[in-house]
């Protein structure tokens, strides 16, 4: 995700690449990001030469992290942090009074069409917010949300690609056992679901209503979703949105 908001920023013109300095543990990351950026020695040069640092680590590293800059100056940086289940607070904690933006993206974000979730604390300066936001909105959609719905909004944008990417697998094996081969296959089913998602955004049907569409009285695609409804695929959805959103506030508590 880290290589993914660099690349995409300087693909967008937002920041250029030799003003970007990245620091980690293992540098065989560094082949992920564009040549021009910054490799720094220690994590103590890199956040010394900026003024934004993002926080880009799994959340159960994160308090390493903090610990190794609660030392160093924090005065005029702004700080923006990825991890899943991290609140504000828990980086105050470590970090009194820094300037702390929370956000949530997903991995479509990659190729500059993701959804980021973002929230400050009272400590970011408006000029700071705007210009975070920008970095993220150049790679895709961003709402501003309340901080106490980012955990439960994760199972709505930032995991859900996998879900997507799941239904698309199952889709593809259930060509294969009709006698299609992937290749031939992907790119329809794709295709399908590009077309079906920007149809529903530019479309003043109900979903209801474009799902009437597409079936009929004892077709072919009636005879489909019966067998979605037998096998309770909107609740097993639910289930799983419910399941993610308590892994995230689980997250939350530990740190």
């Amino acid at each position: 995700m880290a290589s993914a908001i660099a690349n995409g920023i300087i693909k967008a013109n937002v920041v250029n690449a030799y003003n970007i300095y990245l620091f980690d543990k293992n540098t065989d990351q560094y082949c992920k990001f564009d040549p021009s950026c910054n490799r720094a020695e220690s994590l103590s040069e890199a956040f010394k030469a900026v003024d934004y640092v993002f926080l880009s680590v799994k959340p159960q590293n994160i308090k390493d992290v903090l610990a190794s800059l609660k030392d160093l100056d924090y005065t005029n940086k702004t700080f923006i942090s990825i991890c899943a289940g991290i609140t504000i607070n828990s980086i105050e904690k470590a970090l009194p009074n820094a300037k702390i933006i929370r956000t949530m993206p997903n991995t479509p974000l990659m190729i500059g069409q993701g959804v980021t979730a973002i929230c400050k604390n009272d400590n970011v300066g408006d000029g700071e917010f705007e210009f975070v936001k920008s970095i993220f909105s150049s790679s895709g959609y961003v709402t501003e949300i309340a901080e106490n719905d980012i955990n439960s909004l994760t199972a709505i944008t930032s995991s859900s690609p996998a879900y997507i990417f799941l239904f698309a697998k199952s889709m593809l094996e259930g060509a294969n056992k009709l006698g299609f081969e992937y290749q031939d296959t992907l790119k329809m089913i794709c295709n399908t679901l590009i077309g079906s998602a920007n149809l529903i955004l530019s479309s003043d049907k109900s979903l209801d209503e474009l799902i009437a569409m597409v079936k009929s009285p004892n077709g072919t695609t009636e005879k489909a979703l019966n067998v979605f409804e037998e096998k309770n695929f909107l609740d097993i959805v639910s289930q799983a949105m419910l399941a993610c959103t308590k892994r995230a506030e689980e997250l939350s508590k530990l740190n």
